[in-house]
């Protein structure tokens, strides 16, 4: 409630006392909960089993560094990409439409063992593998919104669905944590969803639904829903810079429970890393450190959770790809089950059998390595911004 006050008024000053103490019991319980190295290894725990801050720090710094680099290259580039393209007004039932279109593309049973509904915020929920429901937003100036979340949340749901029936008895049927659940949706939201063959496949069903788009270049419309512009606000970041958001926070909250920096300080931490790695500078306090809900309910350990399931997903990219070297054409032609069975058979029936760190080793024979997702960021950016 201090939260909600603090952010509608524009004042950390409000949180600060409550934030003070939700650190101090973060830090004793990450005593009781006890660690080898850092205290922040057993917040992270509870969210990715076997995570350390000594593995997210050599991660962290190199994708950082990889990323400010590339948007470097962004910012030099003179390509030029035309946003007003996707502004206007989209009728709610039509946007229902193209949401049951991508689901069905992408092969999530909202028919039979599921099914979708609205909220204030989208989310996924299961009770068991037979009942996977998935939830969605609609705004009527902004179609695409919600047909990624469909796509994002549509990625969770067809993990837990793909789960294999026999690890209910044990417990084990459910993903096996944050980060590999968050690399599910991100695999589907964005290295699938926001790719040029799937936009291919897509864009004459959009432009059905909605005739404004009848008139616009397929190469405008690709480009736009790649666009790479540093933000102050995580959740509305790009795909390119999205990253930088979690790092900042996770650099912050290591230190925070270490006891190396303290809460009176964090509004200045916080907005001169944003300046220091994004090129931008907060304002007010709830564009800035008050944006997020996390830190209010207690949530440290949480935020890497999100950076890693983008590095997850480019690592199991890497694998898919020399199984199924003809990936992106299948997709473009509309077959995107051969993937669906790939996520099954190497990462989605296992559930729970596996912890984070043995299931990435099992699929891609390596250890956690940021070089592929940088490597897929840089193909994909050099595509959008020609460089």
């Amino acid at each position: 409630m201090a939260w909600e006050e603090a952010k509608s008024k524009n004042d950390f000053s409000i949180f600060m006392p409550h934030l003070e103490k939700m650190v101090d019991y973060k830090r004793k319980f990450a005593n009781f909960y006890g660690y080898e190295k850092h205290p922040y290894d057993a917040l992270l725990n509870e969210y990715e089993m076997g995570m350390t801050v000594e593995k997210l720090d050599k991660v962290f710094a190199s994708l950082r560094d990889e990323i400010v680099n590339i948007l470097s290259k962004v910012r030099e580039s003179k390509v030029s990409i035309d946003e007003n393209i996707l502004e206007g007004k989209f009728s709610i039932e039509k946007q229902k439409e193209l949401e049951k279109y991508v689901l069905d593309l992408i092969g999530y049973d909202y028919k039979h063992r599921g099914r979708i509904d609205s909220s204030e915020h989208p989310f996924t929920t299961n009770f068991g593998n037979k009942d996977v429901r998935i939830t969605n937003h609609y705004h009527e100036n902004n179609f695409y919104s919600a047909m990624y979340s469909a796509i994002h949340e549509g990625g969770h749901a067809i993990y837990e669905q793909q789960i294999n029936d026999d690890l209910e008895k044990y417990g084990l049927q459910s993903g096996v944590s944050m980060g590999i659940h968050e690399s599910q949706s991100r695999f589907y939201e964005n290295i699938i969803g926001k790719s040029k063959s799937f936009l291919k496949l897509v864009y004459p069903k959009v432009q059905e639904i909605f005739e404004e788009f009848r008139s616009v270049p397929f190469k405008n419309f690709y480009k736009v829903f790649n666009i790479a512009c540093p933000s102050l606000i995580r959740t509305e970041a790009d795909e390119l810079t999205y990253s930088l958001h979690v790092i900042i926070r996770y650099e912050i909250e290591k230190e925070l429970i270490k006891g190396e920096i303290e809460v009176k300080d964090l509004k200045e931490i916080w907005n001169n890393k944003y300046e220091e790695y994004l090129g931008v500078r907060p304002q007010n306090d709830s564009e800035g450190i008050l944006q997020d809900m996390h830190w209010s309910d207690g949530g440290f350990g949480y935020f890497p959770s999100y950076a890693l399931g983008n590095i997850y997903g480019a690592q199991f990219l890497n694998s898919a790809l020399k199984d199924m070297p003809n990936l992106y054409s299948e997709i473009e032609k509309g077959n995107l089950n051969d993937i669906k069975v790939w996520l099954k058979e190497n990462i989605h029936q296992y559930g729970k059998l596996y912890e984070p760190a043995e299931l990435l080793k099992k699929v891609t024979g390596e250890e956690l390595d940021s070089k592929y997702f940088v490597e897929y960021l840089r193909n994909k950016f050099k595509d959008v911004y020609e460089f």
